[in-house]
């Protein structure tokens, strides 16, 4: 038997126990309900028309005995009250033989208990006690209204005497109705807590019988899935640890069996995908060769649009670098640089798109980078690359053997954060997840623009918007780039955010004021705040530039509509 059949069969066994439970209890709790509906069809409607007689005899002894007390009560009074008194007299008679009628009815329901019946037969014994005293108490109020209405109340007076009579009858024969009907509301109750205690404890037994037998059925069966389950633990512990070595025993053909063919499958399947990660893992990112291989059996042409931070970097006249080098030495240089710049970029979860050249493109993008944190990561990665250059910068005499007239590498790095397509994008042949879209272009360009204003790292507007809070830049122009005709405001990336030194935040607010007044056309102003800049850095290639764009504009004034924007009509290499 398969240990699903067997499963199954204790599930059978244990549903059919608690089936027989659930419709002895649902029985017990019909017969239950029934003699609530009892006490709610008989015992209360009972002892409402009791209390509701009860009261109706004393207001209608008290309306003439009222009357009495009324020697100004005129002819029209007291015919209203006689009339109000043979109401409640119809009342009265109503209310006896509705109980009669509910007594009846009452003994006749065969959901009644048997000691119910009995003590409705004791109330229907008293009832015609009520009655034979009913009509005489009628009487006399009829006849003390009737003397009054004829103006002789001493006769009407001698008449009232005769209420105490009826009052010693009614008495007696009521508290003995309210005597019964409480022992009747008792019987009821003991036999309501009656029911309640068998249901619960046929409920415990029930439940004790299925659980015994479950959990011996359950120790029966468990004993083997767990033997086997406790190898397929240990062989799962050890893939989680790294070993892909395993192979756990099969035994048996049950599903446990099946399950352990199922997991060295899966184990032979992890070690060939090992295999391809370690084979091409140097030359795709190795998250994307997971993505991939998960993926092989699937749809790998997937793209799709979403906000995006795209970087490029280049190294500064590296033509001439180059022709000073020999082929083993540049490629050795470019291993190291290429080293140097790449490990930030993994690290802040970036990916490495494509070398060109001696240049790098990388892209920050979900869900490698998630939520809006790729365009900080993007910039903190860039501001690592460039230590990292100093650091190799330094090392470069020992790694070229060059003693004398080691080259130094200047690094150009532009970031752009836009929508783009990024996704598995390529021929039949030849594939590769990358990023496409004017996003890409304009980090390209950013890269390039670095030449013009002699900085290393520009970052446009809306990178800057989404990495506020982790960076410190200062804005450099408002320009347009070759190929878009939207001006794109662009900033220096400067240093982590509050780790900027005195004297780089004093430039940084110096050069802010002479943009300023450049943009309102203050060229004096703005000459001066440059200047001042100068003093503080010589090497401060912004403030340079915009000295020189300065003497332009003075000797070629804009035009009065000029809008401050600086237009580049060439890509910068």
């Amino acid at each position: 038997m398969t240990i699903r059949l067997k499963i199954l069969s204790l599930a059978f066994i244990l549903l059919l126990i608690f089936g027989i439970v659930i419709g002895v209890s649902a029985l017990l709790q019909h017969q239950f309900l029934g003699e609530l509906e009892v006490v709610a069809g008989y015992e209360v409607p009972l002892r409402s028309l009791i209390a509701d007689f009860d009261v109706l005899t004393d207001e209608y002894e008290l309306i003439p005995m009222r009357l009495l007390r009324r020697i100004d009560a005129s002819q029209e009074e007291i015919e209203r009250d006689r009339a109000h008194a043979h109401e409640v007299a119809q009342r009265m008679t109503e209310d006896v033989r509705r109980l009669d009628a509910i007594i009846d009815q009452a003994i006749a329901d065969p959901r009644d208990a048997e000691q119910g019946r009995v003590i409705l037969a004791g109330l229907k014994g008293a009832l015609p006690f009520i009655e034979r005293q009913l009509n005489p108490f009628i009487k006399i109020g009829e006849r003390v209204l009737q003397a009054i209405a004829e103006g002789d109340r001493d006769r009407a007076r001698n008449l009232s005497l005769e209420f105490r009579n009826t009052e010693q009858a009614f008495g007696p024969d009521t508290s003995a109705m309210r005597r019964k009907l409480t022992e009747l509301a008792e019987a009821y109750a003991a036999s309501i807590r009656g029911k309640e205690a068998t249901i619960e404890f046929l409920s415990y037994l029930l439940f004790a019988f299925a659980a015994c037998l479950g959990i011996g059925a359950g120790i029966l069966v468990s004993a083997h899935i767990v033997s086997a389950l406790r190898r397929l633990a240990d062989g799962a512990r050890a893939v989680q640890a790294g070993e892909v070595m395993v192979a756990v025993p099969v035994g048996g053909n049950d599903e446990i069996a099946q399950l352990a063919i199922a997991f060295n499958r899966m184990v032979e399947e992890i070690r060939s995908r090992e295999r391809i990660k370690d084979a091409f893992g140097k030359f795709v990112d190795p998250r994307l060769v997971a993505g991939l291989i998960a993926a092989a059996s699937g749809d790998m042409n997937r793209a799709e649009r979403q906000v995006v931070t795209v970087f490029f970097s280049d190294i500064a006249d590296f033509t001439s670098i180059s022709e000073e080098l020999t082929a083993a030495a540049m490629v050795n240089l470019l291993n190291h640089y290429f080293t140097a710049v790449t490990t930030p970029i993994r690290d802040n979860n970036g990916l490495v798109d494509k070398y060109i050249g001696d240049g790098v493109m990388g892209f920050w993008a979900a869900p490698f980078s998630p939520g809006d944190t790729h365009a900080a990561s993007a910039c903190l990665s860039a501001l690592e690359q460039q230590a990292a250059i100093e650091t190799l910068n330094a090392d470069l005499p020992n790694l070229l053997g060059l003693r004398r007239a080691a080259p130094k590498l200047h690094v150009r790095m532009g970031l752009a954060t836009g929508e783009a397509v990024v996704g598995t994008i390529g021929s039949t042949v030849s594939k590769s997840y990358t990023v496409i879209g004017d996003t890409v272009n304009l980090a390209s360009r950013l890269e390039g623009v670095n030449k013009i204003y002699g900085t290393r790292i520009i970052i446009a507007e809306e990178t800057l918007r989404l990495a506020r809070q982790e960076i410190e830049t200062r804005e450099l122009d408002l320009i347009t780039v070759a190929g878009k005709s939207e001006p794109v405001r662009i900033y220096e990336l400067l240093g982590r955010s509050d780790r900027l030194s005195p004297a780089l935040t004093e430039l940084a607010s110096e050069f802010e004021k002479g943009l300023a007044a450049y943009r309102s056309r203050d060229w004096d102003g703005a000459e001066r705040q440059f200047q001042r800049c100068l003093e503080m850095n010589p090497a401060d290639g912004p403030s340079n530039l915009y000295i020189q764009r300065l003497a332009k504009l003075r000797r070629t004034p804009p035009a009065v509509d000029w809008d401050g924007v600086w237009h580049l009509s060439e890509k910068v290499r």
